[in-house]
């Protein structure tokens, strides 16, 4: 009797055919993680260096501030309006802080990110997702 399969008998131990799917099925989530990371970190450096960047824009603006009260204020009006040419960072979770001890002004940017992005997935460990930076600037020029 003639058996009806095109494929020729092979031995169990010889056969790979399914060998490529069990090999990815091992192997997907590794590199699924892998590409989670990667986006999440990217995501990390991205929101850190806005978040540097509007510290030194505000620390400028403060410059032209002949008081305490108009530096606040211009280092506020300097964020509000850089925020908005900042899609990363949501509207409502950027603070800002002014300290001066002569001769030098402190900007100090902090940005909440738990609610964006990778930040809430809680499949990879990610950095601490309150961003706080500063810069330093002397009053009326560089330092």
């Amino acid at each position: 009797m003639k058996r009806s399969s095109s494929f020729p008998p092979v031995p169990l131990l010889r056969d790979s055919r399914g060998a490529a799917i069990v090999e990815f099925a091992l192997l997907a989530p590794v590199l699924l993680m892998i590409l989670l990371g990667m986006l999440g970190y990217g995501q990390y450096f991205l929101l850190a260096h806005s978040t540097q960047q509007l510290a030194n824009d505000s620390a400028r603006a403060t410059i032209a501030g002949m008081s305490a009260a108009e530096r606040l204020s211009l280092a506020n009006a300097t964020m509000a309006r850089e925020l908005l040419r900042l899609p990363e960072i949501r509207p409502g979770t950027a603070s800002l802080t002014v300290a001066e001890a002569p001769p030098t002004i402190t900007v100090s940017v902090r940005v909440d990110a738990s609610r964006i992005g990778l930040f809430h997935v809680k499949l990879l460990p990610m950095p601490n997702p309150v961003i706080e930076r500063s810069a330093v600037i002397q009053q009326g020029g560089v330092l």
